[in-house]
């Protein structure tokens, strides 16, 4: 478990009590979010109402991997495919150069998978040291439970933030960083324990760090996570129906027996040893002689095998509840039904989880902006920023054929260029592809220029047939005439 440092040496008082108050408030929130990332990685524990499951119940381990359905169904449509520049230009050497080297798209799929499961997850950007072989700008990302901050209302953005640094194996933490709107302080840790060791302002007004929220509104502008309560207690219904299954399949998957007029001693081995129940219970052939004391044949019968269809039931309703709360669709649950759900069924669950992954798109795109904008600043100059803004994937994931039909009757209508951004943002072209025609269709413009140049140089050499011969005089003498 990752123990934070209550004290730090070298910070003012106002830094003191901001970084006190920050440190309360990681903590208090981080219970929460462990236990939602112990439900997205299926390592959540039973929660037994104590009536119907047995104590070793608890000794059988049930994963329902519906949490980390409900997140991926829905990050698996909020994926960014790239940059592109506000005046439609291509990107900068050192725009394309920081997207590059921090691995934006990787790094956003993280960012956003993170603010899915705890509501919030925190991008910071850094000035790289290039001597030490990082990028000109280091781009960041923090969890929930290593990070917090304070939001500004009015300006609505961070006003401060509290980002740790830990370990690989994410048991330690190896540093921290305190930001304001006055200092970005860098806390390191050596053998005079931990201590502020940098100071630095860039003067911008803005610190460099960016909320990424889910579902954030004026009450919970840290947004909201989509493994809420609701997902959880769906999820241990679903693991508490799947555990009475299979002891109902360990333990009553054979017919229950019972045996009258018979003693103790026939059920004895050679030994004198009581015979094993599971024995009993699983012999197909059942020898028993007269009672000794009754001479009466003992009377055997089978009571009737439990049936399996209340947990099927209980599951599918489970499982409906549970698509209804996250807007996935019910086949996605991996419950099969009698009547699998129909188109419009299907179409309905994608087009709520499409609206919402439109709704991600807007808020999660003014931050990215921001962080790309910060992170020029940090690696040029002020004239070398250019304005971004994020290039989604169509969340709706239509077929190519769909696609392509739509952009083919906009352009014939000459409503929209061939090779215009928007056209490619309806074929929903990767960031590669858009690069590879942009760069063919400059080639195909410098070679019709070059074409053209060619075809006025050869017309004025020629000259043009269509203008009268010209007659020269000669020099000296009077003309005459025949």
């Amino acid at each position: 478990m990752i123990s934070f440092p209550d004290t730090v040496t070298g910070l003012t008082d106002g830094e003191q009590r901001l970084y006190r108050f920050l440190l309360d408030r990681l903590r208090r929130k981080r219970a929460r979010n462990r236990l939602r990332s112990t439900y997205y990685d299926g390592r959540n524990r039973l929660k037994d109402i104590g009536y119907a499951l047995p104590a070793i119940a608890k000794d059988v381990s049930v994963v329902v991997g519906w949490p980390e359905k409900a997140v991926e169904g829905l990050a698996n449509r909020v994926r960014l495919d790239g940059f592109a520049a506000d005046d439609g230009n291509q990107l900068t050497d050192l725009a394309d150069r920081i997207v590059d080297l921090n691995d934006l798209a990787g790094l956003a799929q993280s960012v956003h998978t993170d603010a899915f499961v705890h509501s919030c997850s925190f991008v910071a950007v850094y000035p790289g040291d290039t001597t030490t072989g990082d990028p000109d700008a280091i781009i960041q990302e923090y969890t929930a439970d290593t990070a917090t901050g304070i939001w500004d209302r009015r300006r609505r953005r961070l006003s401060a933030a509290l980002l740790f640094d830990t370990s690989d194996d994410y048991r330690h933490v190896t540093g921290a960083t305190l930001m304001d709107y006055e200092h970005t302080v860098t806390i390191e840790h050596d053998e005079r324990g931990w201590h502020a060791s940098n100071r630095w302002d860039d003067g911008s007004g803005r610190i460099p760090c960016e909320l990424f929220a889910f579902k954030p509104d004026s009450k919970r502008p840290f947004g909201r996570s989509r493994i809420s309560r609701t997902v959880m207690s769906l999820t241990d219904s679903a693991v508490r129906t799947f555990l009475r299954g299979e002891i109902q399949a360990e333990l009553y998957s054979v017919p229950a027996r019972y045996f009258m007029g018979v003693s103790q001693d026939m059920f004895t081995d050679e030994n004198g040893d009581p015979v094993p129940q599971w024995k009993i219970t699983l012999d197909h052939v059942l020898a028993l002689p007269p009672n000794p004391q009754t001479q009466q044949n003992p009377t055997v019968g089978q009571f009737s095998q439990a049936s399996f269809e209340p947990h099927i039931a209980q599951l599918r309703q489970t499982a409906t509840m549970f698509a209804s709360a996250t807007s996935l669709p019910p086949d996605a649950m991996g419950v099969l039904t009698d009547n699998p759900s129909s188109a419009e069924a299907i179409d309905k669950a994608n087009k709520e989880l499409c609206l919402l992954a439109e709704e991600c798109h807007t808020w999660f795109a003014r931050p990215w902006e921001h962080i790309l904008e910060r992170a020029q600043r940090f690696a040029g100059t002020d004239g070398d920023v250019q304005a971004l803004h994020p290039q989604w994937r169509n969340p709706s994931t239509p077929s190519k054929a769909a696609a392509a039909d739509l952009a083919l009757k906009l352009v014939q209508g000459n409503i929209l260029p061939a090779d215009s951004e928007v056209t490619y943002d309806m074929l929903d072209l990767t960031d590669q592809q858009r690069r590879t025609l942009r760069a063919e269709a400059r080639r195909k413009r410098a070679q019709q220029a070059i074409d053209q140049l060619k075809a006025t140089a050869q017309h004025t050499q020629e000259g043009d047939p269509n203008e009268p011969a010209t007659t020269t005089e000669p020099t000296g003498g009077t003309p005459t005439t025949a």
